[in-house]
């Protein structure tokens, strides 16, 4: 179409504008157009037509989707990728869709240096869409940028259907509204509004909130500010405090901290030395032991020399005297019982004297052990009674923070109480002012409702009466029908038969020229054959006759007869005679075809060429030709068929058994050619006839036709009549049911209204009530809080307390169990000296006892001794040696022994000094560490950090220590009157300052959006406004002359029902044809109906023009009659416009068409574009073939080939 020169201008039709013209449409494997589809578009009128199914509406599908229609319900489709064909029967699915736009830009309308521009679209089965600008991948906001201003778009009039020819014609003044306000392009503007509208509305209430916010939030600052000053007071006697117990607690620490490192180092070293002494100890114990064995071994060696020499020297007294040996031995004997008596004496004292020290040693550690008992049971009891504090304290610290909790949760209860009722007054108010005017209202709807029933039986008086007519025409009408139904039964029944003849006819012939194609080609000889028929004009003219089957002709049972028989034989080639077929021969050998039999014509046998055969013979069965003629006979003569061909015998009784039967060859094809041509002829006669009672039904069909319409007119103009009375009833019956229903909810609002306000006024009295009670509650609970703090602060003074006394139970434990460690010690060493005590006396025992044995024996023993005297006088010099060995080695055993006793008892006074003195210091130590644990606990459970940290921080103060305490008591009575504050506070009031000034500059903002937005919707109200009107007197003015176009006179008009707001009534459509009063379309017919429809349709479009208009199936309701009046319009305007018509109606395609295109389904399920008929030349092409074998043709197919998805 056209495109003007500047944006503002090109909704003006009488304009002079640049041309932007459609070329070419590309459509490949978009819905039914599986395959490449191209459709070429000359200036004027081109017509797309087509039967039912076939995907004509498919090509305005693709016209839309192209242009960037993203709405798949508009595409007739639940999903985007339903437009991909999704297959057939004989196909499978495709994955991509692509369809291309052509225009002619050479006078650069289109904003883009190309002369001819291509706008593309493809879309994947993955969901991938890509738009292509002269291949070149683009946005879809590209190309609306390059078309803008030229009508093209997938929301312009591009496209117009049948079903906006519904929308303008229904009931909803929105549909008829919308194809308006597209044209205008007002639809931007209302969004724009509709978008202002819905911010304002939100600015509004944001603006409410922000009010309730402010004042909730100023409150609250002044609140803070007064919780402010309390606890920065609170804060700075904290920071005191904390100060003066720091420093006390420093001064304690550092006073403690020297002696505590001095102790600590003695308790290490004392804790080293201990053990090295108690080993030295041990080692000399194991020493003196050693040295006990030893002289207790030697005595016995001793003794038992000295036995040994007694008993020697007696024997050898014997020699000079038993009396002397006796008497010495007695003598030695005595001396040495003497010696053990002394020693017995001994360790009886020792042993009297340890058992003494023992039972003193039992008794002390008897006492204290029990005094150990005491102190354990004594800290056991302290440390349960610390325990039951601690526990009481947790329990008087958790109340206290419940019953605090519990007075903020009442305070902001009361706080919501009177936000409550303030706004329940407020909603008072409003409902008592509504109620008010709602009264008023009342009152005119009640008149209102009394003048619309009057009215209502006005007009249903006047329905009663036009019912009556409607049914007397009604009558007459049903008749007419039933005439026409029935000559429209025979008119169809005999075009059925007429398009079953055609199809037949077609059918036939197709089939027909087929076989005659494949018989010109020779399809089916075999090679060297088909070649030699090639090359034979090397052998000169009628060498080469040709093969034997083109002599030959016969029907098809006895065709395959001899094809069966004669098997390859039958692609024999003639040749005029033997000379030819030594040429043959040659020509063979060098070029090698294959194999090839050669039947020279002269070489047949005269008598068996005239010879007469068998009735039932082969060569009976057929007719040759002159030149074949004997061959046949010599090749067929004589033969005879079994068994239906299964096995042939001759006349000598050989019997012939043949392949398996193959394909059909060159005979049975020629007789299959020959029944084609008689039944091609005969079906050409019965579509004649056909052809002939079809017209004959026309004319029938026609004649009822007319008699029906005048028939259907009047029952039309009864049924339009009664109509407007019906509308007349239903308009008056709708306004008086709007102004009672009105009524009876302005009646049922005052009520709940009324119900409201008393409801509102009882939720006041009861948010009363509830802060009165709230604010008692407060009070009760100030006072338990307070309590509260009186029993914590009793409970951290028991926690001191029990805490002290346990202390001072853990010093007394650690100093009786170092005593009782002690006393244990020293029990088990004097046990030990005893048992070594009695051990040797009891030896001693033994021996008194042996000696005296030994002298009783004595005398028993000197016979025995004088016999052995010669012998030990031998060795008694020895003996006397060992037994003087023996004696000094037991001295030095003896004094040893002494030594080690007294080593033993110093080490032993050594070690209990160092043990007394490591329980003394560790005493101490554990003193001074309990005194400073639980300073840190207090420290650290009071002020939450580390010792270490705290006393980092702590000021160093010039006071006394006393000064410091009384200081530190004052600043505790300070805080102890200045009650209970906020913590947060300070950080609260700052928070709160900091948003009321934010609150309070987003509330400026608000304001200064809310005017923002009131001046941008009164601006766009007056934008919207002047493009509507300017549009609607632009499309009025055309809608009249293209209704005089079309109905050759008569009136109309477009009226805006309330002129004063154009964008909100609705626009009403009045139009009289000539001959007719009447002014509303419903009363008009069918058939005017779409043409007032098309009129203000075609008003539209050329108010906003695009390159072409795309009119699909939009003639459908119009007879022949409008039918013209609709080509009058299309000739008129198609030296301007450029028109694609997609039609079934024949009238538009021959008397408007400068081009023709076809769309059928030859293949199920696949649309392909056939038979294209320019004006001025015919061209019979296939763009899209289904099947090359065959005709497409354009007849109306049945509707089971409707198989393609999404088709129309």
């Amino acid at each position: 179409m056209a495109r003007c020169g500047t944006k503002s201008s090109a909704r003006l039709p009488n304009r002079e504008c640049a041309l932007v013209r459609l070329t070419k449409l590309e459509i490949h494997g978009f819905k039914s157009f599986a395959d490449q589809t191209d459709m070429v578009f000359e200036p004027g009128v081109t017509a797309i037509v087509g039967p039912n199914g076939c995907g004509k509406s498919n090509v305005s599908d693709a016209v839309r989707w192209v242009l960037g229609e993203q709405r798949a319900r508009a595409l007739r489709g639940a999903k985007m990728e339903e437009v991909i064909f999704q297959g057939s029967s004989a196909r499978r699915a495709v994955n991509l869709a692509e369809v291309s736009l052509h225009f002619e830009n050479d006078d650069g309308a289109l904003d883009i240096p190309f002369r001819e521009v291509v706008i593309s679209r493809r879309l994947s089965r993955s969901g991938e869409s890509d738009y292509f600008l002269n291949g070149a991948a683009c946005r879809l906001r590209d190309i609306h940028d390059m078309v803008r201003g030229t009508g093209l778009g997938a929301d312009s009039g591009v496209v117009i259907e049948a079903r906006m020819v519904d929308a303008l014609l229904s009931d909803r003044p929105d549909d008829r509204r919308e194809l308006f306000e597209e044209a205008a392009g007002v639809g931007l503007y209302r969004d724009r509004k509709r978008s202002a509208e819905r911010r304002l509305e939100e600015t509004t209430t944001d603006l409410a909130r922000i009010d309730d916010l402010i004042a909730e939030v100023h409150s609250q600052v002044r609140s803070l500010a007064r919780q402010r000053k309390r606890a920065e007071r609170h804060g700075e006697l904290m920071a005191r405090r904390f100060t003066l117990e720091v420093a006390h607690a420093a001064r304690e620490m550092s006073a403690w901290f020297g002696e505590l490192n001095r102790l600590e180092e003695r308790v290490t070293l004392l804790r080293a030395k201990l053990p090295a002494a108690e080993e030295t100890l041990r080692t000399a114990e194991a020493t003196r032991e050693t040295d006990l064995a030893e002289r207790t071994s030697a005595e016995a060696r001793r003794t038992e020399l000295a036995r040994l020499v007694a008993d020697q020297r007696e024997a050898a007294q014997q020699l000079r005297g038993e009396i002397a040996v006796a008497e010495e031995r007695l003598r030695n004997a005595m001396s040495r019982r003497e010696r053990a008596e002394e020693e017995r004496r001994e360790g009886d004292a020792l042993a009297g004297r340890v058992s003494g020290d023992l039972e003193r040693a039992s008794t002390e550690l008897a006492e204290l052990q029990a005094a150990f008992d005491a102190a354990e049971e004594a800290l056991s009891a302290h440390a349960q009674h610390e325990d039951q504090v601690r526990s009481g304290l947790t329990t008087a610290r958790s109340n206290l923070e419940q019953g605090e909790r519990a007075l903020r949760e009442l305070r902001e209860e009361l706080h919501r109480a009177h936000l409550d009722r303030q706004s329940a007054e407020r909603e008072r108010q409003e409902v008592a002012e509504r109620r008010a005017a709602l009264e008023h209202e009342q009152a005119h709807l009640f008149d209102a409702a009394e003048a619309a029933r009057c009215e209502l039986a006005a007009a249903d008086d006047a329905a009663a009466i036009a019912a009556t007519r409607v049914a007397e025409t009604n009558e007459l009408a049903a008749s007419s029908r039933e005439a026409l139904r029935q000559a429209r039964e025979r008119e169809v029944a005999a075009r059925e038969e007429l398009i079953r003849a055609e199809d037949l006819h077609t059918a036939l012939s197709a089939k027909l020229n087929a076989l005659e194609g494949l018989e010109r080609e020779r399809v089916g000889l075999a090679p060297a054959a088909a070649r030699l028929l090639k090359e034979r004009g090397i052998f000169g003219e009628g060498a080469v006759l040709g093969p034997l089957s083109d002599f030959i002709s016969t029907d098809a049972n006895a065709a395959a007869l001899v094809e069966r028989f004669l098997g390859p034989t039958v692609n024999a080639v003639l040749v005029r005679d033997r000379t030819v077929a030594e040429a043959v021969r040659a020509w063979h050998a060098s070029a090698a075809p294959g194999p090839l039999l050669l039947l020279p014509v002269d070489s047949t046998n005269g008598e068996t060429a005239n010879g007469d055969g068998r009735s039932d013979d082969l060569a009976q069965l057929v007719t040759s030709s002159s030149p074949a003629r004997g061959w046949v006979r010599s090749l067929l003569g004589q033969v005879t068929s079994m068994e239906s061909g299964t096995a042939f015998v001759d006349a000598r009784g050989a019997v012939w058994l043949p392949a398996p039967e193959s394909g059909p060859g060159p005979l049975r094809r020629r007789a299959e050619i020959a029944d084609l041509r008689t039944a091609v002829a005969n079906a050409a006669t019965a579509r004649h006839t056909a052809g002939a009672t079809a017209e004959s039904e026309r004319v029938t069909l026609a004649s009822a036709e007319r008699a029906a319409i005048v028939a259907q007119e009047a029952a039309s103009q009864a049924t339009r009549e009664s109509a407007e009375a019906g509308d007349r009833s239903g308009a008056a019956g709708r306004r008086y049911q709007r102004a009672a229903r009105d009524a009876a909810e302005a009646r049922a609002l005052i009520e709940r209204l009324s119900e409201r306000e008393t409801a509102t006024l009882s939720r006041i009295d009861g948010l009363t009530v509830s802060s009165q009670e709230i604010e008692a509650r407060i009070a009760e609970r100030e006072a338990s809080v307070a309590g509260a703090r009186e029993v914590l602060a009793s409970a951290e003074q028991m926690q001191d307390e029990a805490r002290e006394h346990r202390t001072a139970s853990q010093i007394r434990r650690a100093q009786a169990q170092a005593q009782l460690e002690v006393a244990s010690d020293r029990f088990r060493h004097l046990s030990e000296e005893f048992a070594s005590a009695t051990g040797r006396v009891e030896s001693l025992q033994v021996e008194l006892t042996t000696l005296s044995s030994a002298d009783a024996n004595l005398t028993g023993q000197l016979s025995q001794w004088q016999t052995e005297l010669e012998a030990r006088e031998r060795t008694l010099e020895n003996s006397e040696d060992k037994l003087e060995q023996a004696e000094r080695g037991l001295l030095e055993i003896d004094e040893r022994l002494t030594s080690d006793e007294h080593s033993l008892a110093e080490m032993r006074r050594h070690t209990s000094a160092l043990s007394e003195e490591l329980h003394a210091a560790e005493l101490r130590y554990t003193e001074l560490s309990g005194r400073r644990t639980a300073i840190r606990e207090r420290l650290e459970a009071e002020w939450k950090k580390p010792v270490d940290e705290l006393l980092a921080g702590a000021e160093s103060l010039e006071m006394d220590d006393e000064t410091l305490r009384s200081e530190a008591a004052l600043v505790r009575e300070q805080l102890d009157a200045l009650g209970p504050v906020n913590p947060l506070a300070i950080e609260e009031h700052e928070e709160e300052t900091k948003r009321l000034g934010f609150l309070t500059t987003q509330r400026d903002d608000l304001n200064s959006a809310k005017n923002s937005l009131q001046q941008a919707i009164r601006e766009i109200d007056i934008t919207a406004r002047e493009l509507f009107l300017q549009t609607f007197v632009q499309v009025r003015e055309n809608f009249r002359n293209i209704f005089m176009t079309l109905f050759g006179g008569g009136e109309c008009d477009l009226r805006l029902e309330n002129p004063e707001s154009p964008l909100e009534g609705d626009i009403e459509i009045h139009a009289s044809p000539r001959g007719k009063r009447t002014q509303r379309i419903h009363l008009l017919s069918s058939g005017e109906k779409a043409l007032v429809a098309l009129s203000l349709l075609f008003g539209i479009f050329l108010t906003k023009p695009s390159p072409f208009c795309l009119l699909d199936e939009v003639d459908a309701p119009l007879d022949d009659q409008n039918i013209g009046h609709f080509v009058r319009m299309l000739n008129r305007f198609k030296t301007k416009t450029q028109f694609i018509v997609i039609t079934h109606n024949p009238r538009t395609t021959t008397e408007a068409a400068d081009a023709v295109y076809g769309v059928t389904m030859q293949e199920p399920g696949v649309s392909s574009l056939v038979s294209v008929r320019m004006r001025g030349k015919t061209v019979d092409e296939t763009i899209t073939p289904a099947h090359p074998a065959h005709t497409p043709q354009l007849h109306d197919e049945p509707d089971a080939a409707e198989t393609a998805p999404l088709t129309a």
